[in-house]
C-alpha cells in the first residue's frame, strides 16, 4: 500500500505482480475529485489478454454475478483501490464485516450506499507469472453466502 499524508491517501494492490504500480499517479489524481477509486479489469478490451480462457471466464462470472445480485455497476472485486481515508467516515468502513475476498464487493457496496463517489480506472492486469491464486472453493461458497446476505438485507 501507499500512503501520500497531504492528501490522506491510501492505495491498496494484490502483491503478485499483477498491479503495475504505473497506474498510482491516476488514482491519486481521480481521488482528489472522488472518495474511492478502483480499478477495473473489463473497460479495456484488452486487459485480460493473456490470461487463460477459464481465468477470464471465472472473472467475468464473478463480475456478473455481482452486479446482478447488488445492482451495482462497478468492478468490485478488484483489489488496486485507492481511498480518500479524510473524507471517508471510519465507521462506515467498520461496518464492513467481511475479511477475506467478499471484503472487496462488499466494502464498495456498502460505500456506495453511503453515497460515496466512487470512480473506475481501466487497467491492463496481466495473468500472474509467479505464485498461483490462493482462493479456494471455500472462498467462493463464504462470496456467495456474503452477496446473498447482503442481498437480503
Amino acid at each position: 500500500w501507499c500512503y501520500k499524508k497531504k492528501y490522506k491517501t491510501i492505495i491498496t494492490m494484490d502483491c503478485d505482480g499483477t498491479h503495475d504500480p504505473k497506474y498510482i499517479p491516476e488514482l491519486i489524481k481521480k481521488s482528489k475529485d472522488n472518495d474511492i477509486v478502483i480499478t477495473t479489469r473489463f473497460k479495456d478490451k484488452n486487459s485480460l489478454k493473456d490470461w487463460p480462457f477459464f481465468r477470464k471466464f471465472l472473472t467475468t462470472l464473478r463480475l456478473i454475478i455481482t452486479k446482478l445480485i447488488l445492482d451495482m455497476d462497478y468492478d468490485a472485486s478488484g483489489a488496486y483501490r485507492c481511498f480518500e481515508t479524510n473524507k471517508i467516515k471510519l465507521n462506515d468502513l467498520l461496518k464492513i464485516k467481511s475479511n477475506n475476498y467478499d471484503f472487496f464487493f462488499e466494502s464498495i457496496y456498502k460505500l456506495s450506499k453511503k453515497k460515496y463517489k466512487i470512480e473506475e480506472v481501466a487497467i491492463s492486469l496481466p495473468f500472474r507469472k509467479l505464485g498461483k491464486s490462493k482462493m479456494t472453493i471455500i472462498h467462493i461458497i463464504q462470496s456467495l453466502n456474503t452477496l446473498i446476505k447482503m442481498k437480503l438485507q
